[in-house]
C-alpha cells in the first residue's frame, strides 16, 4: 500500500473514534453539559498528545511550534470548533447541524487549501466528496427539520474552524514538524481556552461512569484520534482529508443502532452506503495516483 493510501487509512481510522464519542455521551453521562464535556475531552485528550511526543522525543518541537502565531490561530480553531458546533447541534438540531457543519467541510478545506498552495483537490474528488454529502443528508435529514439561520452559522464557523487547523497543520506536517506535535500544540491552547467552562453544569466527571467517559473520549477519541488523523497531514490534502472524516457519522449511527437501539430508515441506510462507497472511492483513487507517480 502507498503512503497516501496508509494515510487514508488512519484518517478513516481517527473518524470511527470520532464517531463514538456520541454513543459513550448517550451510555454514560447523558445530562451532562456538551461544552464541559468538550472542555474535559481537551483537557485530557490535549495530555495524552504531550505525554505522547515526549516518548516520541519530539519536546523540542512542541516547544518551537508553540512561539509560532500559527499554532495560536489554530488552537483558536479547535476551540472555536467545539464551541461552535455545540451551538449548531443546539439551535439546529444533531441532524442538520451535523450535515450543514461535516458537509461544507471538505469544501471549505479544499478552498482554503488550495489558497494557502496546498495544492487544488481536483474534480474526482469534488464528485466523491458531493456522493459523500448526498448520503450524509439521506442519513440524517427528515423532513420535519426547520433551519434555525444562527444555528446554521454556527455549524459553518465550526467548519470553517476545523477546514483552519486542518489545513495549516498539513502545512507544518510539510514543513518537517512531526505532525504529533503539529497536533499537541493547538489542542493545548484549546484546552486553556475552554478551561473556565470544566464545572460548566456540576462536576459530572467525579462519578465511576463520568471517569469512564472522560478517559475514552480523551484519550481515545481525542489523543489516539488525532494521532491517526496526524498521519494524514503530512500526504493527504486538506480537502481529502475533511472528506475520510465523513466516517463519522456513518459510525456515530450504526453505534446508535447496534447499542443504543436506535432505528433508522431505509433511506439513511441508503445515505450510509453512498458514504462509504464515496469514502472508498476517495481511498482507491489516492492509493492509485501515488502508486502511478511511483511507477512513472
Amino acid at each position: 500500500m502507498t503512503p497516501k493510501g496508509r494515510a487514508s487509512l488512519a484518517v478513516l481510522g481517527a473518524a470511527v473514534l470520532f464517531g463514538t464519542s456520541g454513543t459513550s455521551k448517550a451510555l454514560l453521562v447523558p445530562d451532562a453539559l456538551p461544552i464541559s464535556v468538550a472542555s474535559v475531552r481537551l483537557i485530557i485528550g490535549a495530555a495524552g498528545l504531550v505525554l505522547f511526543i515526549r516518548w516520541l522525543g519530539r519536546t523540542d518541537q512542541f516547544k518551537a511550534l508553540l512561539r509560532r502565531p500559527i499554532i495560536w490561530l489554530m488552537g483558536a480553531a479547535v476551540a472555536g470548533y467545539q464551541g461552535m458546533f455545540f451551538i449548531a447541534l443546539g439551535r439546529t438540531g444533531i441532524a442538520v447541524g451535523t450535515l450543514v457543519c461535516l458537509g461544507s467541510a471538505p469544501l471549505m478545506a479544499g478552498l482554503l487549501g488550495w489558497v494557502v498552495r496546498e495544492g487544488a483537490p481536483g474534480w474526482l474528488w469534488a464528485g466523491v466528496t458531493a456522493l459523500a454529502v448526498a448520503g450524509l443528508a439521506m442519513l440524517t435529514l427528515g423532513s420535519d427539520q426547520v433551519p434555525d439561520p444562527i444555528g446554521i452559522l454556527a455549524a459553518l464557523g465550526a467548519a470553517s474552524s476545523y477546514a483552519a487547523y486542518t489545513v495549516f497543520g498539513a502545512r507544518l506536517a510539510r514543513d518537517g514538524y512531526d505532525s504529533s506535535a503539529v497536533m499537541a500544540a493547538p489542542f493545548a491552547i484549546a484546552a486553556v481556552i475552554l478551561l473556565p467552562f470544566l464545572f460548566a453544569g456540576g462536576p459530572w466527571w467525579v462519578s465511576l461512569d463520568g471517569v469512564v467517559m472522560a478517559i475514552w473520549l480523551g484519550l481515545a477519541a481525542t489523543t489516539g484520534a488525532y494521532i491517526l488523523f496526524g498521519k494524514g497531514l503530512t500526504f493527504l490534502q486538506p480537502g481529502h482529508i475533511a472528506t475520510l472524516t465523513l466516517a463519522e457519522p456513518v459510525v456515530a449511527t450504526m453505534l446508535g443502532v447496534a447499542v443504543l437501539g436506535e432505528v433508522i430508515s431505509a433511506r439513511g441506510w441508503i445515505g450510509c452506503l453512498l458514504v462509504i462507497v464515496a469514502l472508498a472511492l476517495l481511498g482507491v483513487m489516492e492509493n492509485r495516483r501515488t502508486g502511478a507517480k511511483v511507477g512513472a
